[in-house]
């Protein structure tokens, strides 16, 4: 069996030598006391959430007479959690919060997240519901629910999706009637379907983020308004009360994240159902998106994360398993599957930290809030779809121990294919980045990201000469697959365009991983001249990861540019 390990040496590479995340002043961190953050929270990834990884997942969930019931190990992890600051890590200091670097927090949520994906949605959840509640909320929520949130009593959710409204919200059912004598209450009814964490007992009481159209709100998204709706009432002294007429009547059986309580939530049941509004009436959509871009960065990482530690233990199975006389790493074709795999992981990381450490980044220049806007989809879509293939190819190199539960590399599978599909399914994540990333500003931004990767270029060496050549092409290519794109979006053809989306944000995320893996083998080749053995060792492998992914992954962007320039024809036109 697979012990747990992580690749703490890259994560700290990422965070203190490519990015220098101590640069931001504001949080007093220097790169030692990065180090030992990261060591500290993998020792409890360690010892408290990867054992609850395959137990919770046999367990899954049961619905019973009083609600949610979670997997029993779950309860005492949870509890730490909070106890021991990590849910608190990267939050306000007016909130009891502990301000830190933003890559910092994303790198320990990452590991946190691989270990366990299905637990970490319940405080994730919870923490993006906190999220717009401290941002958008009246004294009265900031006061009543955020202490709750942020001690670990009371969890959160976002409620959007519904049976005829998934992917078209503007389509929901859901109604908010105020209630007369009580400003700011509403009486709400309607059923939201796949709710993560919807019902669990891991906290006393569950406060939904719940998306529904108030009467005087117009049809489409422009008429939703978003409501804080308990599932217990909350006393004046901020006790929990009675119930709410929330209840979950199914919880869904899945392909995987088997310990997250998937529901279906009926508000007002009983018209008893209250909700309190939270931000300005018909701006729902815009206060929830703040939770829900939040939300598709975590999709981004439980692609990453998972694809990483997938990796570690792949590695420490082809370095042990002996077939013809020898460990199987010493086979030419795993051994290549696994630098592959490794290129990716790590390539997928460093895209994740650096849109994380984007957010500190913005504070000092607006333009990286423009950068954050382009790299969430290809984030989100690119990191969970190829983190999905790395676990795959995990299952593969097991070999028939790989398709069987005994090493947990299934499971990878299993849960994260659902990153590919929640939050916005990554063809939705596509069109958004090709209509209102790139077409909207004609290309503005990702020119300017095409800028900083050529100036990047300009620093490598002739070593480097055949990936030079590959980034170049696909740049190249690039503009081309824009150029074609602007071209029908101007004719008006948007079945061309729309068809197009998904291979052209494939087609900037190589990119865009590989200017990172270069950005890192930069710096990895400018260490060595000062490194000890034991350093140039991990260095060399930086150098490696970089021309293992412009010669195996990046060569795809070609292929992803010539489909989208080689279909000409609207497909709607042809028959299935």
């Amino acid at each position: 069996m697979a012990v747990y390990k992580s690749d703490q040496q890259d994560i700290l590479f990422n965070l203190n030598d490519v990015l220098n995340i101590s640069q931001h002043e504001q949080y007093g961190f220097d790169a030692t006391s990065v180090k030992e953050i990261i060591i500290e929270c993998d020792k409890f990834v360690e010892n408290e959430v990867f054992p609850t990884r395959q137990k919770s997942d046999e367990f899954g969930v049961e619905l019973t007479d009083s609600g949610v019931k979670v997997s029993p190990n779950l309860h005492k992890l949870n509890k730490a959690f909070y106890e021991m600051g990590w849910y608190a890590l990267g939050m306000p200091e007016n909130i009891d919060g502990s301000p830190a670097p933003e890559g910092l927090v994303a790198a320990c949520r990452s590991l946190a997240t691989g270990a366990n994906v299905a637990w970490s949605m319940y405080p994730g959840l919870t923490k993006g519901a906190m999220n717009v509640m401290h941002l958008v909320g009246d004294d009265y929520i900031k006061n009543t629910y955020v202490p709750k949130i942020m001690s670990g009593t009371w969890g959160g959710t976002m409620c959007l999706t519904e049976a005829g409204a998934g992917s078209d919200v503007g389509n929901l059912k859901a109604t908010a009637a105020p209630i007369e004598g009580k400003e700011g209450w509403y009486k709400i009814k309607g059923t939201k379907i796949f709710i993560s964490s919807g019902d669990n007992d891991l906290y006393e009481n569950n406060i939904h983020l719940v998306l529904a159209r108030t009467p005087e709100g117009e049809a489409g998204t422009r008429g939703i308004s978003l409501f804080v709706v308990p599932k217990l009432r909350v006393n004046e002294d901020g006790t929990c009360g009675v119930t709410n007429d929330v209840n979950c009547t199914q919880v869904e059986h899945k392909m995987g994240i088997h310990a997250s309580a998937t529901c279906v939530l009926n508000f007002g049941d009983a018209n008893e159902c209250e909700g309190y509004l939270i931000g300005k009436e018909f701006e729902g959509m815009q206060n929830m998106f703040i939770m829900m871009n939040e939300a598709r960065l975590d999709c981004g990482m439980q692609g990453e994360s998972q694809a990483n530690l997938a990796y570690e233990l792949t590695k420490q199975y082809v370095q042990e398993r002996v077939q013809f006389n020898t460990e199987i790493v010493n086979h030419a074709d795993v051994k290549k599957n696994l630098l592959k795999m490794r290129a990716m992981t790590r390539g997928l990381r460093s895209i994740i930290l650096y849109t994380a450490d984007l957010f500190d980044q913005a504070h000092k220049d607006e333009k990286y809030n423009d950068y954050i806007g382009i790299l969430t989809p290809i984030c989100k879509s690119f990191a969970s779809e190829q983190g999905f293939n790395v676990a795959v190819e995990a299952v593969q190199a097991h070999g028939g121990y790989g398709y069987c539960s005994e090493y947990g590399v299934e499971q990878f599978v299993r849960d994260i294919k659902i990153a590919t599909i929640y939050e916005g399914t990554n063809g939705i994540q596509a069109i958004d980045f090709v209509m209102r990333k790139i077409l909207k500003d004609q290309g503005a931004v990702f020119q300017q990201i095409s800028k900083e990767i050529l100036t990047t270029m300009t620093r490598l060496t002739d070593d480097f000469s055949i990936e030079r050549e590959t980034l170049q092409k696909a740049l190249g290519t690039a503009q081309s697959a824009m150029e074609f794109i602007a071209t029908h979006a101007k004719s008006k053809k948007m079945g061309i365009v729309l068809q197009s989306c998904k291979d052209f944000l494939d087609l900037s995320a190589h990119i865009v991983v590989s200017w990172r893996l270069m950005e890192s083998a930069l710096v990895a080749k400018e260490k060595m001249t000062s490194a000890n053995d034991e350093e140039k060792v991990y260095l060399e492998t930086k150098l490696v990861d970089f021309k293992i992914y412009t010669t195996q992954h990046l060569a795809h962007s070609v292929a992803c540019a010539r489909a989208i320039t080689s279909l000409t024809e609207d497909v709607s036109s042809y028959t299935l």
